[in-house]
C-alpha cells in the first residue's frame, strides 16, 4: 500500500516538471508565462522558441506521462493505480506547486501517458480530432473536443466502467485547464454568427 501512495505522489511531482517553462528560462532567460496565453505549453513556447521550442516542449511533456505509465507497468501495478498516477501526472503539469500552480494545460502529458497505457485510445483520439478539425478549424479545440468524446468511444468499445470514468476525469480536468481557449472559441463563434445575422 505504501508503494502505491509514494508512486501517486511521485507522479504528481514528475508532472510538475514543466518542460516549456524550464526550456525558456534556461535558453531565453525569461518566463514563458509572461507571453501569449500565459501557460507553459508547447504552442505558447513556440511564440518564443519557434518550432524547436514546440517540439522540445511537446516531447518533454509527453515523456512525463509515458514514464509514469512505464514505471507502473514495471512495478506490475493494477490498472486503477496506473490510471490514478496518470491523473496525478496531468494535475502536476497543470498545477505545479513550485510554479505557484500555474503550469500547462495537460494535453501533451495526457497524450504521452495514454500512448503508453493504451495506444488504441490515442488512435481514437487522433481520428476524432481529424474529423472535427474541418468543422472547428482550431487544432487545440479539436483535440479538446475529441478528448471529451473519447470516454464515449471507450464505453462503446466495451471497456470497464472504471476506465470510462477515469477517461472522463482526464477530459474534465484538461477542459478546465483549457477553459480560456474554450471561452475564446465560443465567443468567436457567437460573434461570427451575430455578424452573419446582421448581414
Amino acid at each position: 500500500m505504501w508503494l502505491r501512495g509514494i508512486l501517486i505522489i511521485l507522479s504528481y511531482l514528475i508532472g510538475c516538471f514543466n518542460t516549456g517553462y524550464y526550456y525558456v528560462r534556461f535558453v531565453y532567460k525569461t518566463d514563458v508565462r509572461s507571453v501569449g496565453s500565459s501557460v507553459t505549453g508547447a504552442y505558447n513556447v513556440s511564440k518564443i522558441g519557434g518550432k524547436m521550442g514546440f517540439v522540445i516542449t511537446f516531447v518533454g511533456d509527453a515523456l512525463k506521462g509515458t514514464f509514469v505509465v512505464l514505471l507502473c507497468h514495471l512495478l506490475k501495478l493494477e490498472d486503477s493505480i496506473t490510471m490514478t498516477c496518470i491523473l496525478m501526472v496531468i494535475l502536476g503539469h497543470i498545477v505545479p506547486f513550485q510554479l505557484k500552480f500555474r503550469g500547462g494545460k495537460g494535453l501533451s502529458t495526457a497524450f504521452g501517458a495514454l500512448i503508453a497505457f493504451h495506444p488504441l485510445w490515442i488512435i481514437y483520439w487522433i481520428i476524432i480530432a481529424i474529423l472535427l478539425l474541418p468543422l472547428i478549424r482550431r487544432y487545440t479545440i479539436s483535440c479538446l473536443f475529441a478528448l471529451l468524446l473519447l470516454p464515449l468511444a471507450v464505453f462503446i468499445e466495451n471497456y470497464s466502467m472504471k476506465m470510462v470514468v477515469f477517461m472522463l476525469l482526464y477530459a474534465v480536468v484538461i477542459s478546465i485547464a483549457c477553459r480560456d481557449n474554450l471561452k475564446d472559441y465560443l465567443n468567436t463563434r457567437a460573434y461570427n454568427g451575430w455578424n452573419k445575422d446582421k448581414k
